[in-house]
Formats: structure tokens, C-alpha cells, sequence
């Protein structure tokens, strides 16, 4: 299959180059909230205010930092499926030698999910608890984790 695809693999370049520059964006994004997060710390003398909220900001940088991970691994490892497939990945690390799309969906899977987990948390901080909308998202988190479970229950 993938020998079909391979005289278009540079293609796929143009995707590589965007995800990268999207991941390189939220790492932008994470360092500003972090940034912030640091001045109003030190702004309300280490002290915690109502109208303050530094620790809301530290939540927010890392959803940014996730995210920024998460089209990092997309960007690699598409790359390397069909762009770099000839060479060996001695210089990755080792979760990231990745030499399949099932590889690449698993390790997508879990830093998505790892990733929606830190949102649920940044989302319940920010949003009073005072329906059960609250609770979609950890339900998501929920149903994609025991998919996760079953999928490697079964290899």
C-alpha cells in the first residue's frame, strides 16, 4: 500500500512543514502564557488573588505546551513513515521511531489523550461546577481511554 503512495511522499512534505509550524506556534503560545502567568505572580507578591490568577495561566501554557507535542509527533512521524521511510531512526528517540501508521496512531492516541486529560483539568478550574456539561469532557477522556485499554488488551 505504501509503495503506491510513495512517488507523491513529498506531498506530504507540505503537511510536515505546516504541522511543524503549528506545533512551533503553540510553543510560542505556552512561553506568552508563561510569561504572564510569572508576571502576575510576582505582581500580587506571591499571593493568590480573586482577581489574579496566575496558576490559571501556568494550566493554560501547558495545554499550549501539549498541544505543541502533539503536532510535533503528527509532524514527525508522518514524516518519517512517508518521507524518510528508507532511513533508520537511530538518531530518534525511541518513542519516536515510528515505522507504521498503527504505531503513529497509538502514540497520537495516548498524547491526545494525555493532553485532554491536563484540558479537562484547565477547563474544570476555569468553569464552576453547576451542571452536568462539566462532565462531557471527562466522559470523553473516559470512553477513549477504555478504548485505548481494549485496543492493547488485544495484542
Amino acid at each position: 500500500m505504501i509503495h503506491k503512495v510513495t512517488p507523491f511522499r513529498y506531498i506530504y512534505l507540505i503537511a510536515v512543514i505546516v504541522t511543524l509550524v503549528n506545533s512551533i506556534f503553540f510553543l510560542i503560545t505556552g512561553v506568552a502564557l508563561s510569561i504572564e502567568s510569572y508576571k502576575r505572580f510576582i505582581k500580587v507578591e506571591f499571593v493568590d488573588l480573586e482577581e489574579s490568577y496566575p496558576g490559571l495561566y501556568m494550566l493554560e501554557a501547558l495545554d499550549a505546551f501539549m498541544l505543541s507535542l502533539v503536532f510535533m509527533i503528527f509532524g514527525i512521524g508522518v514524516a518519517r513513515i512517508f518521507i524518510f521511510d528508507k532511513y533508520d531512526g537511530h538518531n530518534l528517540p525511541n518513542w519516536l521511531n515510528i515505522s507504521s501508521l498503527s504505531e503513529l496512531k497509538i502514540l497520537l492516541w495516548r498524547t491526545i489523550l494525555f493532553a485532554l486529560v491536563m484540558f479537562s483539568v484547565t477547563h474544570l478550574v476555569k468553569h464552576p461546577i453547576d451542571s452536568w456539561k462539566v462532565l462531557l469532557l471527562p466522559t470523553v477522556v473516559l470512553i477513549l481511554s477504555a478504548a485505548l485499554f481494549l485496543i492493547h488488551k488485544r495484542e
